[in-house]
């Protein structure tokens, strides 16, 4: 667990960092009610790669609060800091994630996170995407 919150605060030191100037923050959907998201670094431009940013943010679970399904114009790299989660991609099984556990979702898969326990869940979430995309994209 140290290893994993160690980790996301050297990518969020490195982020502000190599960042001299803050991008303009694309406008983005509301989330969904129980679901609280605090920016912690927001696009960030990716040294040598024009087309992409880094976004790193938390996300904090009520019970019963979901993401709805959506997609993401990148990768996501998730860490869960407290509680646990579910969280299903496009055609697979629904898996839960824990305090100290991490995941990953491509870009473009379509996917769901929830919390379904009676406790809140906390998770850091780091995203590599497409400038000028919004961060999330809702889904059918």
């Amino acid at each position: 667990m140290r290893r994993l919150v160690g980790f996301f605060a050297l990518v969020l030191f490195l982020a502000c960092a190599s960042s001299h100037a803050q991008q303009p923050q694309l406008p983005t959907i509301a989330p969904p009610a129980g679901l609280k998201v605090t920016p912690l670094v927001t696009e960030t431009q990716v040294s040598g790669v024009p087309d992409k940013v880094f976004v790193l943010l938390t996300a904090e679970f009520a019970p019963g609060s979901t993401t709805g399904r959506h997609i993401h114009p990148g990768d996501e790299y998730g860490a869960v800091v407290e509680g646990a989660i579910l969280t299903q991609q496009a055609g697979s099984e629904w898996k839960t994630v824990s305090a100290g556990q991490s995941y990953y979702i491509p870009g473009g898969i379509v996917h769901e996170t929830k919390n379904v326990g009676d406790k809140p869940a906390r998770t850091y979430n780091a995203f590599v995407i497409e400038k000028g995309k919004p961060r999330v994209i809702p889904a059918q």
